[in-house]
C-alpha cells in the first residue's frame, strides 16, 4: 500500500529515514537507493535539507518558501507531493 495521497496535518514532521545513503555534492544531495541514486536540486534540495526530524510540515513549507521568496499556498502542493514521493520510497517516515 502506498502512503501518497494521505492527508497530512501541517504539525506532522517528517525526517529522513536512519540508513539512508545520503551525500552532499556541490550543496546539492544525493540520495542512493539500491541501483540507483536521487539528485537533489532547487526545491528539492531544499525541502530535503529542512528534514531534520524538529521541523513540521509547515515548517518545510515556510523554509521552501523563504528561500525562493514564494507564497507559502504556492509552494504547499509541491511540498507535499516531494513528501508524499519520499514516503513511498522509504527515504522519509513519519
Amino acid at each position: 500500500m502506498t502512503n501518497a495521497h494521505v492527508p497530512r496535518h501541517p504539525d506532522d514532521v517528517p525526517r529522513r529515514v536512519l540508513g539512508t545513503r545520503i551525500r552532499l555534492v556541490r550543496g546539492d544531495f544525493v540520495i542512493g537507493m539500491e541501483s540507483e541514486a536521487l539528485h537533489l536540486t532547487g526545491p528539492a534540495n531544499t525541502i530535503f535539507a529542512s528534514l531534520d526530524g524538529r521541523r513540521s510540515v509547515a515548517g518545510v513549507i515556510r523554509a521552501v518558501a523563504d528561500e525562493y521568496d514564494a507564497d507559502p499556498e504556492e509552494v504547499e502542493a509541491d511540498v507535499r507531493e516531494f513528501l508524499d514521493d519520499m514516503t513511498d520510497r522509504g527515504i522519509v517516515t513519519w
